[in-house]
């Protein structure tokens, strides 16, 4: 019993470590100093227009884009006054129209720095997006697994229900992480007074995630000294904070020999 209790536990772990593992891959993309922000940023772009062609709360009855919708959903999400003449365009032309305006309003925004400066902002705040992002999603895959086994009553395999159910929250993520970026980058307010502070708030990020990231390790190592140091009772909690006895943790030892062997 305890067998398959943690055979299950593990294939469900094995999902999450997938989308671990390519998060925490784009996430090193983004950390290369060679990596083209400005390339990804665009993308972003592109999909954020596209994705309101399929917004049925902007689609009129006869099928064509609600033009005062757009322009108001435009001003609430990127901060920006698209006044274009836009009624004589069909429906791609004024997607590219905008895709265009959104283009050349960030260059415009972020026109006061320089390449270097520019790259350093734009990889900081888009780190932080995807961290931020990846907390919530990691928090709603454990609810998800916590109340998964009940799809067991109505005939259908758990872990399939989880691979699937897992796997869209994943699709959420990605989409979440493209928006909230380039919602987050159009609404900084960049000119030639502020840019030195929003170049030093960038810097003082970058350098608390590398001072967390260099704090846990020293915790861990330190917590692995402590347990080395002390003699603990081979059934009391493990002092590395694993939750288990300290036997069968940092207290494991090979085979033993005499009698009780």
């Amino acid at each position: 019993m305890h067998f398959e209790s943690r055979k299950h536990l593990l294939e469900y772990d094995d999902v999450a470590n997938e989308q671990r593992k390519t998060i925490y891959k784009y996430r090193n993309e983004l950390l290369d100093e060679n990596y083209n922000m400005r390339e990804k940023i665009s993308q972003n772009i592109n999909e954020y227009v596209s994705s309101l062609q399929n917004d049925q709360s902007l689609i009129k009855e006869d099928l064509d884009i609600d033009i005062q919708a757009l322009k108001a959903r435009i001003a609430s999400d990127l901060n920006l006054d698209f006044n274009e003449n836009l009624e004589k365009l069909n429906m791609q032309e004024l997607l590219d129209k905008l895709e265009v305006f959104l283009n050349e309003s960030y260059d415009k925004k972020m026109s006061s720095l320089d390449d270097l400066d520019r790259k350093k902002i734009e990889r900081i705040f888009y780190l932080q997006v995807l961290d931020n992002a990846w907390r919530e999603h990691l928090y709603q895959m454990d609810i998800l697994k916590t109340g998964i086994s009940l799809r067991g009553y109505n005939q259908k395999d758990p872990l399939v229900e989880y691979k699937k159910e897992s796997y869209n929250l994943f699709l959420e993520l990605v989409d979440r992480i493209k928006f909230e970026s380039i919602k987050l980058l159009f609404s900084l307010s960049i000119s030639e007074k502020n840019a030195d502070n929003l170049e030093q708030r960038a810097s003082e990020q970058n350098e608390d995630l590398l001072k967390s990231s260099s704090e846990n390790i020293k915790t861990q190592e330190a917590k692995q000294v402590e347990a080395s140091s002390k003699k603990v009772p081979r059934n009391s909690p493990c002092p590395c904070g694993s939750g288990k006895k300290y036997k069968e943790c940092c207290g494991k030892s090979g085979p033993k020999r005499g009698l009780l062997a």
